[in-house]
């Protein structure tokens, strides 16, 4: 039987290598690397540490010719992975940056963003082919570890959001280009809102590849273990895809979605929704409303100029405008305050208003860095 890792593992949970991280897990079995997050009280949260671990494993399984694919899965059935540890960075940002953590002296606010960022473009560049197990919550920082892989798939209890503008921040990790590159206005509607999407949504968008019952994961496992080539963890894959029955959500709405948040602003969308006169666009656009009003500008301004551009220059703009968000009083201390630490959900953005958010104000987030720049030259 297989066990250990959630529901996939090597036998018995024999042979798992924790590297200088035991929330991050390493096993081979046949041609198969498998890293697996452990953190599950966490819902398998990112931290500094574990993306530091899993470059390490994953650099370790491109180099190794007797591995074909990297599967990556996350333990305890509930998550993926939820997400970064952002409470942490939150709480160094806070206190002026904490100690130096990086490899060039840089305290928690520069090193979380630079090295994850740095890992999102290694799996995006890496020579071997991922398949990535969502099986329960994908959020922020999990689809960073997942959707620059080639393969995504998603089991029944997959449930994927992009929700950063509620905690006053923005769709990072390379966000900005997998949903820029979405059809019609859908990475904008995923972006702004954080519209949570399960498998048949994610198989409409393609942000998923494939749907696997979570209790077929043990044989498709066992089938990639025996994989000689792409060519075969293609196959693999496909014979262990199932059809998903439901008729994806977004289809319903994708005129509406196009329609609305095909427009040139913010304040044009939310003018676009108030006109729909539907109880969809009136949902959405309390949605949009309850967010930060300086996360959704950012947050447009970067889809539209992702469009089309390397995922280097993505990050890159990504970690500027990141940056800019880890200074006081920015909107990410309030949104970390009200969703993560006081918990009273009611958080106090401000400015309130798209209106009240002028060119100059968000001149911050988009300013180059100088010798701060993120560097994209590492490739796997």
């Amino acid at each position: 039987s297989r066990g250990g890792a959630g529901s996939l593992a090597g036998s018995g949970g024999m042979g798992w290598k924790a590297g200088a991280c035991e929330e991050v897990l390493f096993h081979q079995r046949g041609t198969l690397a498998h890293i697996v997050l452990n953190r599950p009280k966490a819902l398998n949260a990112l931290t500094l540490g574990m993306a530091r671990t899993v470059h390490s494993h994953l650099a370790t399984a491109v180099n190794d010719s007797s591995i074909v694919s990297v599967m990556v899965s996350g333990m305890g059935g509930k998550a993926f992975c939820a997400g970064g540890d952002v409470k942490g960075v939150w709480a160094a940002a806070k206190g002026g940056g904490g100690p130096s953590v990086g490899a060039g002296g840089e305290p928690l606010p520069d090193a979380f963003f630079r090295e994850e960022y740095a890992l999102n473009l290694a799996l995006a560049t890496s020579r071997k082919p991922q398949v990535s197990v969502w099986d329960g919550l994908v959020m922020g920082g999990g689809a960073g570890l997942s959707v620059h892989g080639r393969f995504r798939v998603a089991t029944q209890s997959a449930l994927f959001a992009m929700p950063e503008t509620k905690i006053g921040f923005f769709p990072d990790v390379g966000a900005t280009s997998f949903l820029s590159a979405l059809p019609g206005a859908l990475g904008e509607f995923l972006g702004l809102t954080g519209e949570r999407l399960r498998a048949a949504d994610l198989l409409y968008t393609g942000l998923a590849t494939h749907h696997v019952p979570s209790s077929l994961l043990p044989e498709l496992q066992g089938a990639l273990e025996s994989s000689r080539s792409t060519d075969g963890v293609e196959q693999a894959l496909a014979k262990f895809h199932t059809a998903v029955e439901e008729v994806a959500p977004l289809q319903g709405v994708r005129e509406a979605i196009d329609r609305c948040f095909g427009c040139e602003s913010v304040e044009a969308i939310e003018a676009a929704l108030e006109r729909e006169g539907s109880d969809w666009a009136d949902g959405v656009l309390g949605v949009l409303r309850s967010s930060s009003a300086v996360s959704r500008k950012v947050t447009l301004r970067l889809l539209r100029e992702a469009r089309g551009k390397p995922l280097a220059d993505c990050l890159r703009a990504e970690f500027r405008a990141a940056q800019a968000f880890m200074v006081p009083p920015s909107d990410f201390f309030e949104g970390i305050r009200a969703q993560l630490v006081d918990k009273d959900r009611q958080p106090k953005w401000s400015p309130s208003t798209p209106l009240e958010v002028d060119e100059e104000m968000l001149h911050k987030y988009f300013a180059p860095l100088a010798s701060r720049e993120l560097s994209c030259d590492e490739n796997i």
